[in-house]
């Protein structure tokens, strides 16, 4: 399979993806909603150190909501519209919280 294939066939994935956001509710037990604001805890850790941390942000999805997984790890892992940076994928619920 060339770059060209596999860039279009993973391009497909991900709209479908998004279309299952759009179209289907959060799975029972995601923490934070579609369109929560959160703070992003200051430290990430060193495995996350190159991730902006300590900005507000607006959750997408889970990754459980997009890709349709049902297994527990894949309900606490967020993509955020981070204020000033844009969407980044995939942030543990324990370094997310919700504003003061």
């Amino acid at each position: 399979m060339d770059y060209q294939q596999r860039f279009a066939e993973a391009s497909a994935y991900h709209q479908a993806s998004l279309r299952r956001v759009a179209e289907t509710p959060p799975p029972a037990g995601q923490k934070f909603a579609p369109g929560e604001r959160v703070k992003i805890a200051e430290d990430l850790g060193r495995h996350m150190s190159h991730f902006p941390a300590g900005k507000m942000a607006t959750v997408r999805y889970t990754y459980a909501h997009a890709y349709g997984t049902t297994d527990e790890r894949s309900l606490t892992q967020y993509c955020l519209d981070i204020d000033g940076t844009g969407e980044i994928s995939w942030y543990d619920e324990c370094q997310l919280s919700v504003p003061n």
